[in-house]
C-alpha cells in the first residue's frame, strides 16, 4: 500500500451491505480497510498521464456511467479521526457497530462519564417531578395549559439545565464568551441538528411527539422557542406571566433536556431508567456529516466546530 502521500479528500461509497471509505489524492484513489488493495480489483485506481483519477475510474469501471463525478462517491466533510467535542454523530468504519445513519456516538464518550452520569441523574429527577405532577393533572389536550407553582419550578429547572448543556458545548468547542443568551446558543441548532430530534413520553399516550427545537431560528432566537420564552418570562415576571408556566411548556423543556443528552452523547446519552420513560429519535444524518474512524492510527482528534466561534 502506498504511504506518505497526503490525502486530498475522503469519500464514502455505499454498497448494499457496506459503506466503503476511500482516500483520494491527485494521483490515486484507494479503498481503505483492505489488505493488499493495490492488487485487488476495484480497490485502487491510479491516474494516467493523460487524465485524472476520476478518468481512470470511469475507464476501468461502470461506476460513473451516465454520471458526473463523484457519481456514487460522497465527499466527506471530516477527515478520519476528527470529531467535534460534545457533538455525537454516526461513525463510519467502526468494526464493532453496524453502521446506521440514525444512530450517533461520541468518540471520546468514556472521557465524559462523570458529566454524563450527573446529567442523566438530573434528567431522571426532572422526569420524576413531571410524573408527580401528572398524578395530579392527567396530561391531555384539555389540560396542557394548566399552570401552577410546581409546574413553574419544573419549567425553570429544566430550562436551566438546557442552558447548562448549551454553555458546556460552546465552551468545549472553544467559545468562552461571557454573553450567554439565545442569540449565542442558537448557533448550536445546525451543528447538533437539534431541529431534527423528537421525543415521546411513553407513559402519556395523549402527549404527542415533541420536537422542542423544531422552530428555532436566528431571527427570533428566543420567541421561536415557545417553552424557553415562557421560562424566561415566568422566571422574571411571575405575577403577570404566570399562565405561561403551563404543563405543555414543562413537557417541552424536559424533552429539550433529553434531546441535548442524545445530541451530545448519542446512544449512550439516556440511562436505562430514562429509556423506560421516554424515547428520543431523529431524522437520519447525511453521510457527508458523519465521523470516520481513524485510518492510520487509533487516536481520535477533537477539533472545534467553526460555526460555534
Amino acid at each position: 500500500m502506498m504511504t506518505n502521500i497526503p490525502a486530498d479528500e475522503w469519500f464514502a461509497r455505499s454498497l448494499e451491505d457496506e459503506l466503503q471509505i476511500w482516500k483520494f489524492t491527485n494521483s490515486y484513489a484507494l479503498l481503505m480497510g483492505r489488505s493488499d488493495v493495490e492488487s485487488g480489483p476495484g480497490s485502487y485506481f491510479r491516474a494516467k498521464s493523460y487524465g485524472t483519477v476520476w478518468d481512470a475510474i470511469r475507464e476501468e469501471t461502470p461506476w460513473l456511467d451516465e454520471q458526473k463525478e463523484p457519481g456514487p462517491f460522497v465527499r466527506l466533510r471530516h477527515s478520519p479521526g476528527q470529531f467535534f467535542p460534545r457533538i455525537a454523530r454516526p461513525i463510519i468504519g467502526d468494526p464493532l457497530d453496524k453502521f446506521c445513519l440514525a444512530q450517533a456516538r461520541l468518540p471520546d464518550c468514556s472521557n465524559e462519564q462523570r458529566y454524563l452520569r450527573n446529567a442523566q441523574t438530573h434528567l431522571e429527577a426532572l422526569v420524576a417531578d413531571l410524573a408527580a405532577t401528572c398524578r395530579v393533572v392527567e396530561p391531555s389536550k384539555t389540560t396542557f395549559e394548566v399552570y401552577g407553582h410546581e409546574i413553574r419550578n419544573l419549567l425553570i429547572l429544566a430550562a436551566t439545565e438546557v442552558e447548562k448543556h448549551m454553555a458546556g458545548i460552546m465552551v468545549s468547542n472553544g467559545n468562552n464568551e461571557d454573553r450567554k443568551n439565545t442569540t449565542y446558543y442558537v448557533k448550536l441548532a445546525e451543528p447538533l441538528s437539534l431541529r431534527s430530534y423528537s421525543v415521546r413520553f411513553k407513559r402519556y399516550p395523549e402527549v404527542a411527539e415533541i420536537k422542542p427545537f423544531a422552530e428555532w431560528c436566528r431571527d427570533k432566537p428566543t420567541a421561536s422557542l415557545k417553552w424557553y420564552d415562557a421560562y424566561n418570562t415566568v422566571k422574571h415576571d411571575r405575577e403577570s406571566q404566570f399562565k405561561r408556566a403551563s404543563l405543555c411548556n414543562a413537557f417541552e423543556a424536559v424533552a429539550a433536556c433529553a434531546v441535548l443528552l442524545v445530541a451530545q452523547f448519542g446512544e449512550a446519552g439516556l440511562s436505562d431508567d430514562l429509556k423506560r420513560s421516554l424515547t428520543v429519535e431523529r431524522e437520519p444524518w447525511l453521510i457527508e456529516d458523519c465521523y470516520v474512524v481513524p485510518q492510520q492510527s487509533t487516536t481520535w482528534t477533537p477539533i472545534n466546530h467553526l460555526d460555534l466561534r
